[in-house]
């Protein structure tokens, strides 16, 4: 009688505290799945940063250019590489090294314009995946020391940080069932204690 009434109350203390275990489980997954996503919607932030400024960088080169074309336009008929030949054949070293600096803004302008039409795409996910393979590293990483945290209320952003939350928890699940299983392989004597 006694052993039943100790096995009664033991199962029952047993299964108050694993009850308890499930509910701070829940809390921590809830927790950890709000993180995520707020971390989430980050991406599209960042993103969405990284465009301005790089816009900036574009307008700025183009400024530059604009004033070697209006000298284009007044002495070579419009034709900027004309006057960068003509520059580059000139016996005056600076007048040399001004061809080479019209040669870098033009190939600067190409390639931020390039950027910035890779991130204006319509399909969401092309622009993330251009994003994160084929940014500019040094805007980039001047983006990140001026980023800000926001939470945009746009649609993809809400949706990038639903999925990024899910599969990050689903990671969380597997994680959490590979150590069990490893836990139990491992020492399987204290998998039977706990029963």
């Amino acid at each position: 009688m006694k052993g039943m009434l100790l096995l009664l109350f033991g199962n029952s203390y047993l299964s108050g505290k694993l009850s308890m275990l499930r509910v701070i489980n829940n809390i921590i997954d809830r927790c950890f799945f709000t993180i995520t996503f707020i971390l989430g919607v980050q991406l599209p932030a960042f993103i969405i940063q990284y465009k301005h400024r790089l816009s900036g960088h574009l307008t700025e080169a183009k400024s530059h250019l604009v004033q070697f074309q209006t000298i284009a336009d007044q002495h070579y008929q419009g034709d900027l590489s004309a006057m960068v030949m003509k520059y580059q054949t000139n016996s005056e070293p600076s007048i040399v090294n001004t061809a080479d600096l019209i040669m870098q803004l033009i190939s600067r302008v190409d390639y931020l314009q390039a950027q910035l039409n890779a991130l204006i795409d319509d399909v969401y996910t092309e622009q993330i995946i251009n994003f994160m393979f084929h940014a500019d590293r040094t805007i980039m990483r001047d983006t990140l020391i001026d980023f800000s945290l926001t939470i945009p209320l746009e649609l993809n952003a809400l949706g990038t940080g639903a999925i990024i939350a899910i599969v990050s928890l689903l990671m969380k699940e597997i994680f959490n069932a590979l150590f069990s299983l490893l836990r139990k392989k491992l020492w399987p004597d204290l998998h039977l204690n706990k029963l």
